[in-house]
């Protein structure tokens, strides 16, 4: 059983503290010089699966009585006006403002020949001692009703697709991943390096998308697969200084700290789609060449327990030109010395991150902490394209300022814990280990309209509870996650029908939106008395979106209303594995997995046609894997 314990330890810590330096499992190989130990040693993942998908997608545009008599009128309209036009009445009524358009083939000038049709209407409604204003409004409200519900008719489908297919899945770490770490410490392990290189397929591709200059027709994988080798999570060097209360870490450089990261995991990513991590739990520190600083209360002081920290890193910072064209004229990066860039310490704070948190070994710890963000065209800490949207729709540096995360983790049924990374099992008092952790994320938004760009976690509030296990006499380890989140939504991510269109909400107009689901897996060890190094798994999970909107939305280019607006999307997967474990912590498995997601959305526009779309997508696939430590 002790097998069994540390192997899902093992297995909960592999994905995050691979190159942290509190990890001690993967320490395996060190040289001893007259300055200090360097350890280094190598890793690798690799997932390939192939399977089988299938996709359907229908459209339907239903016209309401609204539109049915507005069809009726632009028809009796338009027939009254071509016929005007061949027998010469409207030449005769010139003089009053009528005119001669024919409607273009490809209907490019539909707006043109509304309007001339509406002012005849009108004309003819005033021969008639009639209203000509009201007439012809009636008249071109009713042509442009037509156009919409002609348009959206036009888009009506019923598709089915399917075919074979070989990938290397999962997405999370590519998929196929080689990695080697190199770490450095004096002998007093007071001061020290930690350096990893990942080489993986997809940078190639990362490549190619950032080199404008070569055209698609000069592209070998063969010599560009050079670039596929690049820094992973460290890159930094620190140091620790102490004194009676609490010992001082600074650290300089590409970092990942993770003293009060979630810790709930996946196992090797053998999950199907929406699995949740350790960060959706509680954000690990994450700089690209910043600066660390923390504080940890020692052991006999009256701050054992106690533990803060604080980041910024400037590198996510580019001065970013454009012409009026909106062609990139300059990329300059903070960190770029060539550029002989800087920045006002108000942008480089906005990168700022800072965490507080105490533990009662034994029981919980609690935490807290600041993640800086910003919308500003300057910040590229993820993606230059992250917050277009919201750039777009006018907003600004001041409207958000990041989030606030909050989490708590109960280690009552962890032995003597002082966190998950120290059990501190004893197998005679606690046969059944478990840790409970539960983390909130609340944006900072100072402008309630920018909630309606982001459906998830960085404008919206988002809770996510996990747990950890193993139960003895069952020789079972098991986790899941429940999470959900509540806002706004532009709804443009959930609404790509084809054909151009999509509902990208208005300013202001955004979609009431609630996600929830959960995941969870099992493994049970099949040769409990033997070496234990035999299991067989189960995963799944599932997940709902809901959401409901009235307002005004784009689609085909045009502001429309929309009222009793509904989406629902429904994601389900299933796995069942078989895993062979040696050499500590190694693994290979193979398993039969599905996914199957359904999404359907309804809504009225414009009060003319009722709106749907219904899609369905599943894939059966055989998953296949290994991963390797050395």
């Amino acid at each position: 059983m002790k097998k069994l314990i540390a192997a899902a330890s093992a297995l909960a810590l592999t994905a995050g503290l691979a190159f942290a330096e509190t990890n001690e499992t993967l320490k395996a190989h060190t040289l001893q010089t007259s300055v200090g130990d360097i350890s280094f040693g190598a890793w690798g993942r690799s997932t390939f699966e192939f399977g089988h998908q299938k996709t359907s997608t229908k459209i339907t545009a239903d016209t309401t009585a609204t539109g049915d008599a507005a069809i009726t009128a632009a028809t009796e309209a338009m027939t009254a006006y071509e016929t005007a036009k061949a027998n010469g009445t409207i030449s005769a009524l010139s003089a009053y403002g009528a005119t001669s358009v024919d409607l273009a083939s490809d209907q490019s000038n539909y707006t043109e020949y509304a309007t001339a049709v509406a002012t005849y209407a009108g004309i003819i409604a005033a021969g008639s001692g009639g209203d000509a204003t009201a007439t012809g409004t009636a008249v071109g409200n009713a042509m442009t009703a037509y156009a919409l519900a002609t348009t959206l008719k036009g888009l009506e489908s019923d598709t089915t697709d399917s075919s074979n297919y070989a990938a290397l899945e999962p997405d999370w770490s590519y998929g196929n991943r080689i990695g080697f770490w190199i770490i450095g410490r004096t002998p007093d392990q007071k001061f020290g390096f930690d350096f990893n290189l990942d080489a993986d397929g997809r940078a190639l591709f990362v490549h190619k998308l950032h080199d404008s200059a070569e055209s698609t027709a000069d592209t070998n994988y063969n010599e560009d697969g050079k670039y596929a080798v690049a820094i992973g999570d460290q890159a930094k060097m620190w140091g620790l200084f102490d004194n009676p209360l609490f010992q001082t870490k600074v650290a300089f450089g590409r970092m990942r700290e993770q003293e009060l990261r979630g810790t709930i995991g996946d196992w090797g990513q053998r999950e199907s789609s929406d699995v949740k991590s350790e960060d959706d739990i509680f954000q690990e520190i994450w700089t690209a060449t910043g600066l660390f600083a923390s504080v940890k209360g020692t052991e006999d002081s009256p701050l054992n327990g106690f533990y803060a920290n604080a980041s910024i890193d400037p590198a996510g910072l580019f001065d970013i030109t454009t012409d009026s064209s909106g062609n990139l004229t300059s990329f300059n990066s903070a960190t770029d010395a060539d550029s002989d860039k800087s920045y006002s310490l108000y942008k480089a704070v906005r990168n700022f991150q800072g965490g507080v948190g105490y533990t009662l070994p034994g029981l919980f710890q609690v935490k807290a902490q600041y993640w800086g963000d910003s919308i500003d065209t300057s910040n590229y800490r993820y993606s230059y394209n992250k917050y277009a949207t919201a750039r777009a729709a006018g907003f600004g540096i001041n409207d958000y300022y990041g989030r606030m995360e909050f989490g708590i983790d109960w280690l009552g049924f962890m032995g003597g814990a002082t966190s998950f990374l120290d059990p501190n099992l004893d197998l005679e008092k606690t046969p059944n280990a478990n840790l409970i952790e539960l983390g909130f994320k609340v944006p900072i938004v100072t402008d309630e309209d920018l909630r309606d760009y982001d459906p998830e976690k960085f404008y919206n509030w988002y809770a996510c509870l996990g747990t950890w296990g193993v139960v003895e006499k069952g020789f079972i380890q098991y986790k899941g996650h429940i999470w959900g989140g509540q806002g706004g939504s532009n709804l443009a991510q959930y609404t790509d029908m084809g054909n151009g269109m999509s509902l990208t909400m208005a300013k202001g107009d955004g979609a009431n939106i609630i996600m929830a689901g959960f995941d969870l897996a099992a493994e049970v060890c099949i040769n409990p008395f033997g070496k234990q190094n035999l299991f067989v798994g189960l995963s799944g999970n599932y997940n709902i979106t809901n959401a409901t909107a009235d307002g005004k939305v784009n689609a085909l280019g045009n502001d429309l209303n929309v009222s009793d607006l509904k989406l629902q999307q429904h994601n389900f997967a299933a796995e069942l594995y078989v895993k062979k474990t040696f050499a500590a912590n190694n693994f290979m498995f193979a398993g039969i997995a599905g996914n199957w997601s359904l999404q359907s959305l309804e809504g009225t526009l414009e009060s003319v046609v009722d709106l749907s779309y219904n899609a369905k997508a599943q894939k059966f696939y055989m998953p296949i894997g290994v991963e390797l430590f050395f």
